[in-house]
């Protein structure tokens, strides 16, 4: 076997050595460090027409939790006919310092957008009934 050979087997045995050693690390930070939990929402916040074309602005108010552990994850939302079918998640770190105080989502924001003409109910999904629903317009630009 040539020199080059037996420095390419080497090299390769040495990578793949490598690899198994650090490669696969199951350390615990690996894993998600929070619990996810859907947010009780209080109010909602939204324009009563928008027009064809525009994004829909929904801004959300709730408690999330009784300490700075408790934070905002995502919003769940799809469009079903005419329906805005939404639900609010929030994160709770697994930590055992958090900052004092309740923590709040003061008007976080949903864009919704290509949606067509016509009247859409928008449905805010609680963990605990009831929910919240409310409707908006979208309406055809009008050229006089």
């Amino acid at each position: 076997m040539n020199k080059k050979g037996l420095l390419v087997i080497l090299s390769v045995f040495l990578l793949s050595g490598f690899l198994l050693v650090n490669g696969c690390d199951n350390s615990p930070y690996d894993l998600p460090q929070y619990t996810e939990f859907q947010v009780h929402v209080d109010s909602i916040e939204h324009p009563s027409h928008i027009f064809l074309g525009q994004n829909l602005t929904i801004k959300f108010y709730a408690m999330l939790g009784p300490n700075g552990c408790y934070t905002f994850s995502r919003f769940d939302a799809k469009i079903s006919g005419n329906m805005l079918n939404i639900a609010v998640y929030g994160k709770q770190e697994k930590s055992d310092v958090c900052n004092d105080g309740i923590s709040y989502l003061y008007g976080g924001t949903l864009q919704v957008n290509r949606l067509d003409t016509g009247m859409y109910i928008i449905h805010v999904n609680q963990p605990v009934p009831p929910d919240i629903y409310d409707t908006v317009y979208v309406k055809k630009i009008s050229v006089p």
